[in-house]
């Protein structure tokens, strides 16, 4: 399936409409949206990284094969991601780009265990981070009106699904008892805070036009990040025993 999509989106990065995307922008939005690609291609570096951290972390927990192997495609698929961010940044100047990691040590809750934060890192990393990713690229999806974007934004979408499902995943796990439970439901705040500063940290004003070509606004990701909280998140957590104060 993913072979099949990802080559009709190499047939849509050849169209005109792409390849010559940055005579279509004034001098500002095409840096603008230069910009923007090439962080989010560190973004997903970084997040490739988390990944390997949350990988070890299953490994330790002896958790499922499913889980594992969740993970160990999630790397693989933010990688990926890495490439076409880059790939639409190169579009947009002839500057060099080249993706750069947002840190280089696995996150640690204070005040948790080191076997605590070996569930916080998944469930933070996936119930929240990816779950609001699936929101915030939905939201996207309405906007975008070039073909190449749409198609591969929509992919991303599929993939950041099951990169959510991994966090969902270990808390619908057995392994996980009461005490891990109410561990979880104490960092909830914590794990919400974070979210928000890192969804909300780039400053990025709503653009109509770059929109259209998968700019993601402060407006649009705050949007999306409410309703991901109010009908995702929290209800997941409460259907898994994970009853924040």
């Amino acid at each position: 399936m993913s072979a099949r999509v990802y080559a009709e989106i190499e047939t849509a990065f050849d169209h005109a409409d792409t390849a010559e995307l940055a005579a279509t922008l004034n001098d500002d939005r095409r840096e603008e949206l230069r910009r923007f690609w090439l962080g989010r291609a560190s973004g997903e570096l970084t997040t490739a990284l988390s990944f390997e951290y949350m990988l070890a972390d299953l490994q330790g927990l002896d958790a499922p094969s499913a889980l594992t192997s969740l993970a160990e495609h999630a790397i693989a698929e933010e990688h990926r991601h890495v490439d076409y961010c880059l790939r639409f940044a190169r579009l947009l100047g002839d500057e060099p780009v080249q993706a750069d990691l947002g840190g280089t040590r696995p996150l640690v809750f204070e005040g948790a265990t080191d076997a605590d934060n070996r569930v916080l890192r998944t469930v933070f990393g996936s119930c929240f981070s990816e779950t609001v990713a699936v929101q915030v690229l939905l939201a996207s999806q309405r906007e975008i009106t070039l073909e190449s974007v749409r198609r591969l934004n929509q992919q991303h979408v599929t993939e950041e699904v099951r990169h959510a499902r991994l966090g969902w995943g270990l808390l619908a796990w057995s392994g996980l008892n009461e005490r891990d439970r109410s561990m979880v439901a104490a960092f909830v705040p914590a794990m919400s805070r974070l979210t928000r500063a890192l969804w909300l940290a780039p400053q990025r004003s709503g653009h109509l036009q770059l929109e259209a070509l998968g700019y993601l606004s402060n407006p649009l990701v705050e949007r999306a990040l409410l309703q991901a909280f109010d009908e995702v998140i929290l209800p997941g957590l409460e259907r898994n025993g994970i009853r924040a104060a």
